[in-house]
């Protein structure tokens, strides 16, 4: 029997395939069960039906959903998709949705701070993989 609790949902998210673009739904929720290893999930509804990801954290969950619809050739339009969007450890630990913007040569500051499932312009979301290279560009610069 699942104990699933919803964190949240938005409606009207941005998802972009070249120049096509289209409106999609975004839930996620965790399992409160403590034999569950991923217990987070975020699920996306769209024209290519439901994507549903699973992961230790929303991070992993929503990763997991950006890597399938990446292979139909979408990306989601939102702030956790940016390159220059990311959590810290504690952040993922708490289960928080939200993320610090980095700037070249900064640490992540609290007043940079933006929500993951924020819209985002659709120019500036990049793969998953594109977004894990600018990171570890990011923490380069430190």
């Amino acid at each position: 029997m699942s104990e699933e609790r919803a964190l949240g949902r938005r409606d009207g998210i941005t998802a972009v395939r070249g120049d096509e673009r289209v409106v999609s739904v975004l839930t996620w929720g965790v399992d409160g069960r403590a034999d569950v290893m991923e217990a987070y999930r975020v699920t996306a509804d769209g024209p290519w039906g439901s994507s549903e990801g699973r992961g230790y954290d929303l991070i992993a969950a929503l990763d997991a959903v950006r890597r399938e619809l990446e292979r139909a050739g979408w990306l989601l339009a939102i702030n956790a998709a940016r390159p220059d969007v990311a959590q810290s450890g504690m952040l993922r630990e708490s289960g928080s949705s939200r993320a610090y913007l980095l700037r070249k040569g900064r640490p992540g500051r609290r007043e940079d701070m933006v929500e993951l499932f924020d819209d985002a312009p659709p120019s500036t979301v990049v793969t998953v993989d594109a977004q894990k290279a600018a990171h570890e560009r990011w923490l380069d610069s430190l």
